[in-house]
């Protein structure tokens, strides 16, 4: 009887060793995405909040994510007249694309830092994008982060005052890419 207890006690304790799949429900309170705009002359700053978004784990390394990003809430911090300039046709269309998404389509963990790639859709256009990311978890979180992430704008169609299109614009244009520095809190 000891005999299959002990084995009992050990078949447990070695499911539990192998079961750690965990899944996260992203903190969109305390999660953040900052944006950075460039220009000829100057830039511009600002925010946009996550809507939803889980992340999934095993054995303490990111296998999977979703994540909505809420195009309503972006906001221009530095010059907040521009930020309905934003919202509007020119740029990110926000009445027809309300949200836009992110879902991790492979990590490449081989690294200290892994490598997340993704699929990133902005006005119904997807585009397959990489950067590093710092992930920590915790007893009952996880935290990641990510800098200094590039986004080409005319992927998602949005041309406006980019010299790639328009030879004539001097001072006036804008960067093709814009970068974003995320900020992921997720609790179990």
């Amino acid at each position: 009887m000891k005999r299959i207890n002990l084995t009992l006690a050990v078949l447990c304790f070695t499911s539990m060793a192998f079961a750690q799949k965990i899944d996260y429900k992203v903190n969109t309170q305390s999660s953040k995405i900052k944006w950075s705009a460039k220009k000829v002359v100057g830039g511009h700053v600002g925010i946009i909040n996550l809507q939803e978004g889980s992340i999934q784990t095993d054995k303490g390394k990111i296998i999977a994510g979703n994540f909505t990003i809420d195009m309503n809430s972006m906001a221009c911090a530095d010059a907040p007249k521009l930020t309905g300039h934003l919202k509007n046709e020119d740029f990110f269309n926000v009445p027809s694309y309300p949200t836009a998404k992110f879902v991790i389509s492979k990590v490449d963990n081989s690294k200290a830092n892994p490598i997340i790639t993704g699929n990133l859709t902005i006005k119904n256009k997807t585009k397959s994008i990489s950067f590093p990311a710092k992930v920590t978890t915790t007893v009952d979180g996880l935290a990641a982060e990510a800098v200094d992430v590039k986004v080409n704008r005319l992927d998602f169609d949005i041309q406006y005052r980019s010299a790639s299109f328009f030879s004539d614009l001097g001072n006036r244009a804008i960067d093709d890419e814009f970068t974003l520095d995320i900020q992921i809190k997720g609790t179990k």
